[in-house]
C-alpha cells in the first residue's frame, strides 16, 4: 500500500511521527501540499489512501477554501480513500458539533451561533445580567486559540465594543457564544480511531478555565472508560474516523460534549499514558 499525505503544515509533530512510523513498516508514504497540484492536470497518484492531518480548509481565504475542496474530491475519486473523510472536513466546526448533539439529545452547553452582533450581544447580556458566564470561541480553530471567557465586562457598552473587537480579531464575522458550565476543574479527551476510544487522558488547568495543554493544562491517564460509548456516538455523529472528544464532567454526573476535533494533538497523551496513538493510526490505515 502507499500512501498520501496531504498537508500544509507538513512540521507538525503529529504528522510527523505518522510519517516515520509508516515509512518504518515499509510503507511507501510522502507529503503533498495543495500548493502542489495544479487543476485540472492532477497526476496519477500511486497511493491507496489520503490522510489528511491538517485544518486546512478553515483557514485562509474562501477562494483557497474552494480550491483545495476541489482537490481534495479529486484525490478522493481517484484514491478512493480519504481519512477524515471529505465530507466531513467540509462540515468541520464547533457549530456542526453543536447542531448534531441537539439533533441527538445529547448534553451540550447552551450555544448560540450567528453572524448578528445584535443578537450575540442579547444572548450574552441575558446570561451575564442571570449571574452567569459565557464563553467566546472561533468557530473552526483548535489548541484553545481566541477561547475567551466574559467575565469582567464592566458594562454593556464594554460588552458590546469587545464583540465588535472579538469579530475583528478570531471570530471572522461568526459569532459562536457558550453558555459556562461550572464543572469539577477537569475535562477528558477520548482519542478516537475507528469507531474505538483508543486512550483517554484527563486534563485541568487550575491557573485557566481553558484545559488544553498547549496553553499551559496538564495531563494524567484516565483509565475509566466511562464515556467511551459517548465517545464513539459523537465521532459517528459527525462522520469522523479519528477524532479528539472532550468531553466535560459536571458535579451531577452529566457529561457535557465540548469539542469534535478532527486533528487533534496527541503528543500529550502519548507522553501522560504511553499509548503510541501514531502508531494506532497506522495500524488503522493498514486495516
Amino acid at each position: 500500500m502507499g500512501i498520501l499525505i496531504f498537508t500544509d503544515t507538513p512540521s507538525v509533530i503529529e504528522t510527523r511521527l505518522v510519517l516515520r512510523e509508516a515509512r518504518a513498516r515499509g510503507i511507501p508514504t510522502r507529503f503533498v501540499a495543495p500548493w502542489d497540484i495544479s487543476m485540472p492536470d492532477v497526476p496519477a497518484l500511486d497511493a491507496d489512501l489520503v490522510y489528511v492531518p491538517s485544518n486546512m480548509l478553515n483557514r485562509g481565504s474562501t477562494f483557497e477554501l474552494i480550491h483545495r475542496l476541489l482537490i481534495l474530491q479529486e484525490l478522493e475519486r481517484q484514491v478512493g480513500t480519504v481519512i477524515n473523510p471529505v465530507e466531513s472536513l467540509l462540515h468541520y466546526s464547533k457549530e456542526r458539533l453543536t447542531l448534531q448533539m441537539s439533533r441527538l439529545g445529547l448534553p451540550h452547553p447552551r450555544t448560540l451561533v450567528t453572524e448578528n452582533v445584535d443578537r450575540a450581544y442579547e444572548f450574552a447580556a441575558g446570561l451575564l445580567d442571570s449571574g452567569r458566564k459565557v464563553v467566546l470561541k472561533p468557530l473552526c480553530r483548535g489548541r484553545g486559540v481566541g477561547v475567551v471567557k466574559l467575565d469582567r465586562i464592566r458594562s454593556r457598552r464594554d460588552l458590546l465594543q469587545f464583540l465588535v473587537w472579538y469579530t475583528r480579531a478570531h471570530a471572522q464575522g461568526v459569532f459562536y457564544l457558550q453558555e459556562f458550565v461550572p464543572n469539577l476543574g477537569y475535562d477528558v479527551r477520548c482519542m478516537v480511531i475507528d469507531g474505538e476510544v483508543i486512550g483517554r487522558e484527563k486534563r485541568s488547568n487550575p491557573k485557566d478555565f481553558r484545559y488544553n495543554v498547549s496553553v499551559g493544562g496538564r495531563a494524567e491517564p484516565f483509565a475509566d472508560p466511562v464515556y467511551d460509548e459517548l465517545a464513539v456516538k459523537v465521532a459517528e455523529a459527525v462522520g469522523f474516523k479519528i477524532a479528539g472528544i472532550d468531553v466535560l464532567p459536571v458535579a451531577d454526573g452529566t457529561p457535557y460534549i465540548l469539542e469534535a476535533n478532527c486533528f487533534p494533538g496527541y503528543t500529550a497523551l502519548i507522553e501522560a499514558t504511553g499509548i503510541p496513538i501514531h502508531e494506532k493510526i497506522v495500524d488503522y490505515f493498514q486495516r
